[in-house]
């Protein structure tokens, strides 16, 4: 798949593919994500999306560390949850799957969110999550 719009800032790269409503990103290498990253990667997602709720895919391959506060903020609907709709984890290592895991069932955050292995998971999980509100809302 294609890669639009894609944008890099300093702690994170943004782009979508084929859905406009279907933000992905990936965080720079071997990022240690403390209160200040965490509020500056909203910021910038904030930025990019123009504050449009999306569905969002996360490589969160790159994440070596990250601070109880820095989850606690990416928890908060009005911090790091603010404009997601849904978040799909993808993680290539152990040590990535393990924060991804800690945070999904410690911090339990109160939209959607789920760990896959592969994208193609993820993309089917959300079609199925999109389909689930369209019936919701009619």
């Amino acid at each position: 798949m294609e890669k639009k719009d894609y944008k890099e800032y300093k702690t994170v790269l943004f782009w979508k593919e084929q859905d406009d409503d279907i933000l992905f990103f990936k965080y720079a290498p071997k990022l240690e994500m403390d209160i200040d990253i965490a509020k500056e990667i909203v910021k910038n997602r904030l930025e990019y999306t123009h504050n449009k709720p999306m569905y969002t895919i996360i490589d969160g391959s790159n994440l070596k560390t990250t601070t109880k506060e820095a989850r606690d903020y990416m928890t908060d609907p009005e911090g790091g949850l603010k404009g997601i709709l849904a978040g799909a984890f993808l993680a290539n290592s152990v040590v990535t799957t393990v924060i991804i895991n800690l945070y999904l069932t410690i911090n339990k955050p109160p939209t959607p969110a789920k760990f896959f292995s592969n994208k193609q998971d993820a993309l089917k999980w959300i079609a199925e999550l999109k389909e689930k509100s369209k019936i919701k809302n009619h």
